[in-house]
């Protein structure tokens, strides 16, 4: 669904503040949830396809197989054939859900792993616990529940407030990294979880998504990742040498200070736009792509305000593409972006501000 505020304020506020979440997630922008259905959609103006282009799967051959991760003590998911960006890794079902917390128990755990089979319990106990023993604020957890708080995935939300969260025994195999080249999405009607590639995958390539914020340097990622799940990073971005580390760290902290940042230029689209410009530039030289669409959205945003629906237009184009790959051409995001690429003046921040003409995408 697409929350009704905008994150770009028109007049001065408090900056915003962003929520940790208790399973692997990347954060989200703060206006939209992406809930993707797996059907394309259309769009007539659209220019020829490219690579790009969200692909569908051939269901025959899965585009994944189980093997042992070198980075790691355990197995991971390795692409068994060239995938492109926007393509569908996985689409896979829960096992089963659990209400939030406080509702969600050791013993909630139990009934729902008393309705599966002896082999789906039998996997269900094989998974990573990192609530085995106690850490600094935290206390050790009974098995049942202490598999499901280190594995769960976060199922949709409930009036913008976290819903159920399930378990995937595929899904649960994805490692993390610190340059994710998976992201995944709920779909809300399949009541499936999906997962795509961010990028043009190589055959052989490990599929990793984020189990924490990547807005960080390493020493933040890393505190975060041994609070929560009890291992250091060893990926590709934390292996790298002193000089490269700290260019990205340094890269990293700019985009979660831009990030909101921009949030509070409501009153200043050109110098707005000129930080969301930096933003994307910086993502690029990371590779990162979780939050090209948030960026794309917000400059559409200071155009809408200064009626150059023109540029706007190209914006709305890019969150959309964007959103297509990462959570699917028919998430209400990505519905949302198409509907005002179509009619900018639709938006309800068009044209507070004086007439002004700012810039496209690059």
């Amino acid at each position: 669904m697409l929350e009704t505020q905008s994150r770009v304020q028109s007049r001065p506020a408090r900056p915003l503040r962003h929520t940790s979440a208790t399973y692997r997630h990347s954060r989200s922008s703060l206006y939209i949830v992406h809930t993707p259905v797996l059907e394309p959609i259309t769009t007539p103006d659209a220019e020829d396809d490219d690579d790009s282009t969200v692909c569908d799967i051939d269901e025959s051959t899965p585009p994944y197989r189980v093997a042992s991760a070198p980075l790691t003590d355990g197995v991971g998911l390795f692409a068994t054939r060239p995938l492109a960006k926007g393509a569908i890794v996985l689409s896979e079902a829960p096992i089963f859900t659990q209400p939030p917390a406080p509702a969600r128990t050791n013993s909630t755990v139990m009934a729902a792993l008393a309705q599966c089979t002896r082999d789906e319990q039998r996997q269900y106990f094989n998974l990573a616990n990192a609530y085995k023993v106690p850490r600094v604020g935290r206390r050790a957890l009974l098995p049942a529940l202490g598999i499901f708080e280190t594995n769960a995935l976060p199922c949709g939300k409930v009036r913008g407030r976290s819903g159920r969260a399930g378990v995937f025994f595929l899904a649960a195999r994805f490692n993390h990294s610190c340059r994710p080249n998976v992201a995944r999405a709920w779909d809300e009607g399949a009541q499936r979880m999906t997962f795509r590639a961010l990028r043009a995958v190589e055959e052989g390539e490990e599929l990793c998504m984020n189990y924490v914020d990547v807005l960080g340097t390493r020493a933040q990622r890393e505190e975060e990742l041994k609070e929560a799940f009890g291992f250091e990073c060893a990926c590709e971005v934390c292996a790298l040498d002193f000089e490269e580390l700290a260019e990205s760290d340094r890269r990293r902290a700019a985009l979660r200070r831009l990030f909101e940042e921009v949030a509070l230029c409501g009153n200043e689209p050109t110098l707005g736009l000129r930080k969301v410009k930096l933003a994307l530039r910086l993502l690029q030289e990371e590779r990162l792509v979780h939050y090209e669409a948030s960026f794309s959205f917000d400059a559409f945003q200071f155009c809408v305000l200064v009626s150059d629906y023109a540029n706007a237009k190209q914006w709305a184009r890019k969150a959309w593409e964007a959103s297509c790959n990462t959570s699917g051409p028919d998430s209400s995001a990505s519905r949302a972006f198409k509907m005002y690429w179509a009619n900018p003046r639709a938006h309800e921040l068009a044209g507070l501000l004086p007439r002004a003409t700012l810039h496209g995408p690059d």
